[in-house]
């Protein structure tokens, strides 16, 4: 019987995934964040119309208990999708990951009935919901269509861990102990910032808030006019803390250089005012939440890398681990993350799907000695 692991961040700002099957062989797949419910005739009509043929995580949709969803790049740019940030990640989490899994099996002829081990990260305030979470995906991945075809296949290892406890993990020298240190994870993502204490060995206190870079985008979005969220976010990345003049020129839509300038001028301005204020709430917040006590404290995400220098900053009393080592791993190992400057927003993952290949090994053995015992 096949075996697919698979470690899954199902983010804001981009669906990631790292899995390998039978021979240890890790991959990363990424998909767009989106997920539209939409008419199986709409769906039909699309498959009938189209021309040419795209990787299946570009052409995702699912079916499942009579309701069809597109997912990913498809949700995106055909049925315009929104990124839904009010609702719980772990509600949109389930289409995700049956979208993930059902590209996975196109693109390696996984047949039917293959064994899945699962990781998902989810945020600390949703990390009570992992139980429900793998009682709505087991049935799921046992009975349900990717595009159009039908998939079935059995969860026999699921593993949840909150945000932040990928990097934990995996983040720190070999041979680090936890268990004489306080230890705080800062997970800055797209939507949410996610902080997890850690005294002792074990975790003492978890915290989320929906502070994440999108809050900072929307206030940039309210001081301008018409802009689109996506490519936004993109200039505001490319622009620096410097907000570079030239990495805006792309958002200016107006044809008159005079006009242009203006509005170029105004997005800069935006830009400026919208990261000091967000800033100040996002460093309040964190030095609520961060003890000045802690041995060491772990950053990561990319907004953790959008305010370096002012997280170095803020947290001059401890040792910071900007998680260097694992982010040089994904360099060096998967071709397309530096296209994308993903390396530092994939730590978490990447750490998640060790801890899960870890976690199916010590199954395994354990099965073994049982098995052995009896």
């Amino acid at each position: 019987m096949s075996l697919l692991r698979l470690g899954v961040d199902p983010g804001g700002s981009f669906l990631k995934g790292f899995y390998t099957l039978d021979s240890f062989k890790p991959e990363l797949i990424l998909m767009e964040p989106e997920v539209a419910t939409v008419p199986l005739e709409s769906l039909a009509a699309y498959e009938q119309s189209k021309i040419g043929q795209s990787n299946p995580e570009n052409s995702a949709w699912i079916e499942y208990q009579g309701k069809c969803q597109a997912v990913g790049f498809l949700a995106r740019k055909r049925f315009n999708a929104d990124l839904q940030l009010q609702r719980r990640k772990f509600e949109l989490a389930l289409p995700k990951v049956l979208a993930m899994v059902g590209a996975i099996a196109d693109k390696h002829d996984l047949p039917n009935g293959s064994s899945i081990h699962l990781g998902i990260l989810l945020p600390w305030g949703e990390y009570q919901d992992r139980a429900l979470f793998q009682q709505l995906i087991t049935p799921a991945l046992a009975n349900y269509t990717f595009k159009g075809r039908e998939k079935s296949f059995s969860l026999d290892l699921f593993v949840c861990l909150p945000e932040g406890g990928g990097v934990l993990t995996r983040g720190r020298a070999p041979g680090s102990t936890l268990k004489e240190q306080t230890i705080g994870v800062v997970m800055l993502g797209y939507r949410d910032t996610s902080i997890l204490l850690i005294e002792r060995g074990e975790m003492s206190r978890g915290k989320t808030e929906p502070l994440g870079f999108s809050k900072m985008v929307e206030s940039v979005k309210n001081q301008t006019s018409g802009l689109n969220l996506e490519r936004l976010t993109t200039a505001i990345c490319k622009a620096g803390k410097n907000v570079s003049q030239k990495a805006l020129e792309e958002l200016a839509s107006s044809l008159e250089p005079d006009y242009r300038e203006h509005e170029i001028t105004t997005i800069r301005k935006a830009i400026t005012n919208s990261r000091q204020e967000y800033w100040m709430m996002l460093s309040n917040w964190l030095k609520l939440q961060v003890p000045r006590d802690v041995n060491e404290v772990i950053l990561s995400g990319g907004t953790a890398h959008y305010f370096r220098s002012q997280l170095n900053k803020l947290f001059s009393f401890s040792h910071v681990n900007w998680c260097e080592t694992l982010e040089a791993q994904i360099n060096n190992n998967f071709s397309q993350v530096d296209s994308k400057s993903l390396n530092y927003r994939l730590t978490d993952v990447y750490g998640l799907f060790f801890f899960l290949c870890g976690s199916g090994l010590r199954q395994n053995k354990s099965q073994t000695v049982g098995a052995t015992h009896g």
